[in-house]
């Protein structure tokens, strides 16, 4: 632990063993955690989406938001628009629950569960996915800059840092408990599988998941940056940010990348907040560690994100968070109502009618 730090800015270690932190490491940026160590059930993260059938989101609303303000709301909810590699605009609310018991209750008693198995929503205009991840303590981690409490850290667990376990490569892995004894692979080995159906549309589709796919949803908040740092961001950090992620959108068998949504945050009513965030699937989290640790997209946002934080250091505005999932192979819905082809998962891996 760092001696030359003052007490509120000592070094936390989340993992009394990490694999790969060199020696003496010390990060170049601070950054905090979510610590869930008392909590003894898996976290429940939904994502549900509606595929919009024109190109303009202001006539769009999602039916989905009704269903959330009942007992058993998630713990926290989030929302977001994006235009997927297809084109389709689409929107989008991101719940988390911290008791699975509360999400399944919620499901019912919403009147959710009703809706989404009606036969019309196969007929309708729109398209709809839900994608809900149970995810064990071990098979996730969080980072974020300070005061920062977004996805699943938002849901009231206590928050420690600044932690010892970052800006490193590896560290991610590092940070996944699950990742200690396993090195979390998958049956299909390197290659991103097409496996799926071109014939999606009008259908209601499960798509199976396999063992360790890797779930990253990783965010930028700029809504206190002014002045120069804002300039900056808007220059340099935010062009190299949209240059990656539309690789990793366009790109699916080069990256392991299944499917990648830069996704614009929105409040309630669907105005754009000074956010964004991206949500990704890679095949795994090696899939993941390769594009970040050496492709030229990635090292040009670190580059220049690091010049940011050296310059600005402690009174740098410009907020930075991530969540990492590695999901087991059993547990997991995804499923598709009325979607094109290319949606989420549909192209990689085979799904039945449900």
């Amino acid at each position: 632990m760092s001696k030359d730090l003052p007490p509120s800015r000592k070094l936390v270690a989340l993992n009394p063993a990490p694999r790969h932190m060199p020696p003496n490491w010390k990060p170049p940026a601070l950054a905090w955690a979510a610590n869930f160590s008392g909590q003894t059930t898996p976290v429940v993260m939904g994502y549900f989406g509606t595929q919009l059938p024109s190109r303009d989101y202001s006539r769009s609303s999602s039916r989905m938001l009704e269903f959330f303000d009942c007992e058993n709301a998630p713990d926290n909810l989030e929302h977001g628009r994006f235009i997927d590699r297809a084109g389709c605009y689409n929107l989008m609310s991101f719940a988390y629950w911290t008791d699975p018991g509360r999400y399944e209750r919620w499901k019912e008693q919403s009147g959710f569960e009703a809706w989404w198995n009606d036969p019309a929503r196969s007929a309708e205009q729109r398209g709809h996915f839900r994608e809900i991840l149970t995810v064990p303590l071990n098979r996730f981690e969080t980072i974020f800059s300070r005061d920062t409490l977004v996805g699943v850290a938002k849901t009231g667990c206590p928050v420690v840092g600044p932690i010892r376990e970052h800006n490193y490569w590896g560290s991610m892995r590092d940070r996944i408990q699950a990742s200690a004894d396993d090195d979390l692979t998958s049956l299909h080995g390197e290659r991103l599988p097409r496996l799926g159906s071109a014939a999606t549309v009008g259908r209601r589709l499960r798509v199976a998941t396999p063992e360790n796919l890797a779930v990253i949803r990783s965010g930028q908040d700029w809504t206190d940056s002014t002045g120069n740092e804002l300039a900056e961001y808007d220059a340099l950090v935010r062009p190299a940010l949209v240059e990656a992620m539309n690789f990793l959108r366009d790109h699916a068998d080069e990256s392991g990348c299944c499917d990648l949504r830069f996704a614009e945050e929105t409040n309630r009513t669907g105005s754009p907040l000074k956010k964004t965030f991206a949500l990704s699937y890679f095949l795994t989290l090696a899939h993941l560690e390769k594009w970040a640790a050496s492709h030229p997209t990635h090292l040009a946002i670190f580059a220049k994100f690091l010049t940011m934080a050296k310059e600005y250091g402690s009174s740098l505005k410009l907020k930075l968070w991530h969540e990492v999932s590695v999901l087991p192979g059993t547990g997991q819905i995804f499923e598709y109502v009325n979607c094109h082809p290319e949606t989420g998962l549909l192209p990689y891996f085979r799904s039945e009618e449900c």
